[in-house]
């Protein structure tokens, strides 16, 4: 048997030096390559996710202003401070919120002031017991901006790496009484 294996392997030479550094170069493309697609894939899942949290806190924030300016309630042409809306501030808004269900003529003077204000780097609602709205994020800019009976403005906020900016706009309902 040992003559047969011989034979077999008679004209057969292994290989070369040459060709093992030429595979092991080849295999060392395809893995930097591979490594790359993948870091890349990483980098854009984690700013996404960033943008993601961002993008659900703020919309959070501005559903809460947006629901309470529905709510709020007041006279634009009488006295001062009985606005529905009043911006003391460009970081601050006050709203006039009316709490009673149905608001009559008799119960519309019945109002709570509610407040959004930045304080360092979060956006605080008051209503009487001052919250921070959205803790998950770095609030970095807010403005509040009232024109006529109209609330706009923006707000600003990082979370890791990444910032993005939510504009809004908003205003309370308007009603008479007979």
């Amino acid at each position: 048997m040992c003559t047969g294996m011989n034979l077999l392997f008679k004209n057969r030479k292994g290989l070369s030096l040459i060709e093992i550094l030429i595979s092991v170069l080849l295999m060392s493309i395809i893995f930097l390559g591979v490594s790359s697609l993948y870091l890349a894939s990483r980098k854009l899942y984690v700013a996404s996710s960033e943008k993601s949290i961002i993008g659900y806190e703020i919309q959070y924030a501005i559903q809460h202003i947006y629901k309470n300016t529905m709510a709020a309630i007041g006279d634009e042409t009488a006295a001062p401070g009985t606005s529905a809306i009043d911006v003391p501030s460009a970081e601050r808004v006050d709203l006039r919120i009316n709490n009673n269900d149905p608001v009559t003529s008799s119960n519309y003077s019945t109002v709570t002031t509610y407040s959004y204000y930045k304080s360092g780097n979060t956006l605080v609602f008051n209503n009487g017991s001052a919250e921070s709205l959205i803790p998950k994020v770095t609030v970095t800019a807010v403005n509040f901006t009232k024109t006529t009976n109209v609330l706009t403005g923006y707000i600003t906020a990082t979370y890791g790496s990444q910032s993005l900016t939510f504009y809004f706009s908003c205003y309370p309902r308007l009603g008479t009484f007979n």
